[in-house]
């Protein structure tokens, strides 16, 4: 079977992403990767230069897939708190469902190995909600504090939420019920 090029490096994420998840990606080496795409050596470093260029892509992948998964029926017109919501659930929703993918993604995230233009681009893609922390400050719904911190706070209350879920195996209405709760939790504490 002949692979077009974007099928052959689709394959090469995907065996990364697996091997990653098994043993980390500090401890998954390019001789394993490409075995388990059935690609060359050649072919890894063609597509992504060296192993860290993979990486920056896994992660992109990862967050790409994580983004359009949250951005599915994204209520635009909606309040700011309606469209907070609907990012908290979708962002766990994902997470709950990929349990895997969340958590390579979380270890990426958290490594020195993610490149800073690859972060950078990861968040180009969240174009659709890029306005809505900043108008919350503004208007005065959330508390005087920045953009950042707002931002910190949000991922550390959802990753909480996201890691019980997870480890409680929470599903269905018990599962609804903790988002719904702990959205309250967070949105009671940033707002003014």
């Amino acid at each position: 079977m002949i692979l077009h090029m974007s099928d052959t490096r689709t394959q090469i994420i995907a065996a990364s992403i697996d091997l990653f998840a098994q043993a980390g990606f500090w401890n998954t080496p390019t001789s394993k990767i490409v075995k388990h795409a059935k690609v060359s050596t050649g072919t890894l470093f063609n597509y992504f230069g060296s192993k860290n260029g993979l990486i920056d892509e896994v992660f992109l992948q990862l967050r790409q897939e994580q983004t359009a998964h949250i951005e599915a029926n994204y209520p635009k017109a909606a309040t700011v708190r309606e469209r907070v919501e609907h990012i908290w659930f979708r962002e766990i929703d994902w997470g709950v469902r990929h349990p895997v993918r969340y958590r390579l993604l979380q270890q990426l995230k958290l490594s020195d190995l993610v490149s800073r233009d690859a972060k950078a681009r990861s968040w180009d893609q969240w174009s659709f909600a890029k306005t809505l922390i900043p108008e919350a400050i503004e208007s005065g719904l959330y508390r005087d504090v920045t953009v950042e911190y707002v931002a910190r706070l949000a991922f550390a209350h959802r990753d909480a939420a996201l890691d019980y879920a997870i480890t409680f195996e929470l599903a269905d209405m018990p599962l609804t019920k903790h988002i719904a709760r702990s959205f309250e939790i967070y949105w009671t504490g940033i707002t003014s």
